[in-house]
């Protein structure tokens, strides 16, 4: 695509005074349909009826009802008919800046991946590349489609607290359509996640001994202690309180093979602080006691 300058459209020209949200149906902003332009905000885009084609960047896609869209600063895009003279395809944008969310709202949800998505490196940038945009194709129209109505009416008729009711629902979306991102795109582990459980696997192998707590771990890398779990499920494919003991266990058998300390030594060794606890583990992991385990 050439390099050509597009029209900008900013937020300050659709938000009302003191307000961060604009929710609209595409046939209000009739100068920007049909027209490549840009835009200083997020923009959810939901098409509610006909089809025809969005071209985002260097993408284009053919589109019609229950496409949803989620374009990022300074993307260039926009909607077009499939042939000229048709009707192009009718949406519902829903327009916010990042402040209009408050991050923290989304600590305890196991969504957390949000934080490194596209979208919501624009609540938390971290990089200065490129960001891509988002099509779902096909959505269930009858639980996005409602979520919308319900913020384009709330927008409208400006009842008391409507601005606190349309962040419920933006929230509520938002979480939605990582469900659905869920469902339709692979699980991408992505290189800062793997570099952050490696750093937490080369701290427990140097303190395997002590008295490790999850929470403690995951404090160290700033982030919850439920969504620690999942990242280092996801990247070593068994989960936090399994790794500790295998680790314990092995250490636990090397000391076994090549050394003449008593079993409670090594179990005490190796951070077990309860000897049934420890017969336990080790026939669990070896399929022998420590003492057959020892004869051999």
């Amino acid at each position: 695509m050439s390099m050509q300058p597009f029209p900008v459209l900013k937020g300050d020209s659709l938000f009302r005074k003191n307000e961060l949200v604009y929710i609209n149906r595409s046939s209000e902003l009739q100068e920007y349909m049909n027209l490549m332009h840009k835009h200083d905000f997020i923009e959810i885009v939901y098409v509610i009826s006909g089809s025809g084609k969005h071209i985002v960047g260097d993408n284009q896609y053919e589109t019609s009802k229950g496409d949803l869209f989620i374009i990022n600063y300074d993307v260039p895009h926009g909607f077009f008919p499939s042939t000229e003279g048709a009707e192009g395809p009718v949406v519902y944008n829903c327009v916010f800046m990042p402040q209009f969310l408050d991050a923290s709202l989304f600590s305890s949800l196991r969504f957390q991946d949000i934080t490194s998505s596209f979208l919501f490196r624009s609540l938390f940038p971290d990089s200065t590349s490129p960001l891509p945009d988002l099509n779902l194709r096909g959505t269930d129209f009858k639980e996005i489609g409602v979520l919308f109505s319900d913020m384009y009416s709330e927008y409208k008729e400006m009842k008391k607290g409507y601005c606190d009711i349309i962040r419920a629902r933006l929230i509520e979306l938002i979480i939605k359509i990582f469900r659905y991102m869920e469902l339709v795109r692979p699980k991408v582990i992505l290189p800062k996640n793997v570099e952050l459980v490696n750093k937490a696997i080369d701290y427990l192998k140097h303190h395997y001994n002590t008295d490790i707590r999850l929470e403690d771990i995951a404090i160290k890398s700033f982030i919850s202690k439920n969504y620690f779990c999942k990242l280092f499920k996801d990247v070593t494919g068994t989960n936090f309180i399994d790794y500790v003991q295998k680790l314990r266990i092995d250490e636990a058998c090397s000391l076994l093979r090549n050394t003449d300390m008593k079993i409670t030594g090594i179990a005490m060794q190796t951070g077990f602080n309860d000897m049934k606890f420890f017969y336990e583990v080790f026939k669990k992991i070896t399929g022998k006691t420590p003492g057959d385990y020892r004869r051999g």
